[in-house]
């Protein structure tokens, strides 16, 4: 396990929010994708089931990098922005959801609310790979726009219980994109 996440109480900030929370993480660069496999592992051992946005990885390389962990992915749903973005071809899976090249908000959007209902867990979460990622793509606005809607969403959920988990590049955590939106967030967690 991470041991800089296991030093953390990550899974006790959740039961403080009764796992509703807004959480933002700012990870080094170096091991970036490895301490979000090892959150992910965190959150599976703990009974969630949740979605994995990637704005960072295409589909088919978090998938073959989760099952080579071990990693249980039949708790997962894949958003794959990744692959969009750097034109890789999609590959066909009944646990992920591709979006086309244009990276709409509208269209992640609606990929979280078609998923949401296919958890069976009343403990569920929300996990994007890379905010900082998204802002490289799409305007300041609508990345802010986004996470505006992930809060909300959050917020006001009332059948399932649903925490976020933003990741962000330390070294890019003090643009005042990403401060705004760690305003809105329950608690910051720097790795």
């Amino acid at each position: 396990m991470d041991l800089e996440l296991s030093n953390i109480p990550f899974i006790e900030i959740l039961r403080q929010y009764n796992n509703r929370a807004v959480i933002m993480i700012e990870r080094s660069t170096e091991g970036y994708f490895e301490h979000n496999m090892e959150t992910i592992r965190l959150l599976l051992e703990n009974d969630f089931e949740g979605i994995y946005i990637s704005f960072q990885r295409p589909f088919i390389n978090v998938y073959t990098m989760f099952e080579q962990k071990n990693i249980d992915t039949s708790k997962l749903l894949f958003i794959d922005a990744a692959a969009a973005l750097s034109g890789e071809i999609q590959v066909d899976d009944d646990r992920c959801i591709h979006i086309s090249e244009d990276i709409e908000i509208d269209e992640l959007v609606r990929a979280i609310y078609t998923s949401i209902p296919r958890f069976q867990s009343k403990k569920n979460f929300i996990f994007i790979d890379s905010l900082t990622t998204i802002a490289l793509y799409k305007p300041l606005s609508e990345t802010m726009r986004f996470s505006e809607f992930l809060v909300g969403l959050v917020r006001k959920e009332e059948k399932n219980q649903i925490s976020l988990i933003f990741n962000v590049a330390k070294d890019l955590s003090q643009k005042k994109f990403i401060q705004d939106v760690a305003f809105r967030v329950d608690e910051v967690v720097s790795i």
